[in-house]
């Protein structure tokens, strides 16, 4: 997945264009000038990976490399810019044929922010806590944010189960010492947690914990449950919150 600022594309299209209307006198070299402009539309052209227009563009390449040979302080003749002119109007059809067939699409707004959904995941989280988790846990964490950014709610789920489940794993060692290679299953952890000497001082979270097992994480392990947008937005929160209170707590602050 690679962010592109929208203003690239109008950009690209202010290039073309100018190039399309250069006229005699034009600078060659320097900054906004021929020159630079032809290099910048061969910069976008990779960046949009347009092959097809890549590939008509050799008049174009012989046209730069001809202006590169040129002195610093050239300007384009009628000549050149009626060849160039020519050049990009032919280069022009390929290239709009080419990007009818390229789709672009935009991110919808969310209740959560989509900015940090896709970029900063641990601005969701209380400070230093996104920070403190398993590399498991975080990779589960990203996932799920961008899933709920691009609009693919179940699968947000399954992530968000993942992670809240590898966080509880740590928090169970934490008070009961066991080690983390054993098999740690859900229940088992929170029934333990509860009966802890020290740990069931905790039961606001821990009940909140065994809801989010037999509300969430048992369904979300049948194929009949599909979830939608706005009920894996509410689950992201619930998670995020009995995460933030398990790395509270293991670092020794509840």
């Amino acid at each position: 997945m690679e962010s592109v600022p929208v203003y690239r594309f109008w950009q690209f299209g202010t290039t073309v264009r100018y190039l399309q209307d250069v006229q005699a006198d034009y600078g060659v070299h320097g900054n906004g000038n021929v020159l630079a402009n032809i290099n910048a539309m061969f910069t976008r052209l990779e960046e949009l990976k347009l092959r097809v227009t890549i590939r008509a563009a050799h008049e174009l390449q012989a046209f730069q490399a001809e202006l590169k040979a040129l002195p610093h302080d050239a300007k384009i003749t009628l000549a050149q810019a009626q060849r160039l002119n020519r050049i990009i109007h032919a280069l022009r059809q390929t290239l709009e044929a080419e990007l009818k067939g390229i789709n672009a699409y935009t991110i919808s707004a969310k209740r959560l922010d989509v900015e940090k959904l896709t970029n900063d995941v641990a601005s969701l989280f209380a400070p230093d806590v996104f920070a403190s988790l398993t590399p498991i846990a975080q990779f589960d964490l990203i996932e799920a944010a961008r899933c709920i950014a691009f609009e693919r709610p179940t699968a947000a789920a399954f992530h968000l189960m993942r992670a809240t489940e590898e966080v509880l794993r740590g928090y169970y060692c934490h008070y009961v010492r066991r080690d983390r290679i054993s098999p740690l299953l859900w229940y088992p952890m929170v029934q333990a947690l509860q009966q802890h000497r020290k740990a069931k001082s905790n039961d606001t979270l821990h009940r909140q914990l065994d809801n989010i097992r037999v509300s969430f994480r048992n369904p979300t392990q049948h194929p009949d449950k599909v979830y939608d947008i706005h009920e894996v937005q509410d689950l992201f929160g619930l998670c995020v919150d009995s995460i933030n209170r398990m790395r509270r707590l293991c670092n020794g602050e509840g």
